[in-house]
């Protein structure tokens, strides 16, 4: 399945991306616990690790260390107003799975 999803480079995504980036996460998860989804924008830098940092703040990372994993694999991503934008996101944990047995809360970025 391709999504395309464009907003603004150096921007933060609008909600209803982030909505929607987030049950696509949630339901490929459930599907096939364990899958592999990639995103990616133009450069790597700023559009596709804020979705990247989201998916991690909403299994449960918080957002500092959700962005210095990020950065460790890509120097320079996420500009200083899309790193405002993570700080005052409020995760609602829609990415974090209750029960061990049914899913693994694993996610592996490349």
């Amino acid at each position: 399945t391709l999504q395309d999803w464009p907003f603004d480079d150096g921007a933060p995504p609008p909600s209803k991306i982030v909505e929607d980036w987030l049950n696509l996460l949630k339901t490929k998860f459930c599907e096939d616990p364990g899958c592999c989804v990639a995103v990616h924008c133009v450069a790597g830098l700023g559009r596709a690790p804020v979705l990247v940092a989201l998916a991690l703040i909403e299994s449960g990372m918080k957002y500092e260390d959700a962005i210095q994993f990020i950065r460790q694999k890509r120097r320079g991503a996420i500009n200083s107003k899309q790193l405002t934008y993570l700080e005052k996101y409020r995760p609602k944990q829609r990415l974090r799975f209750k029960d061990p047995h049914n899913h693994k809360n694993k996610c592996c970025i490349m």
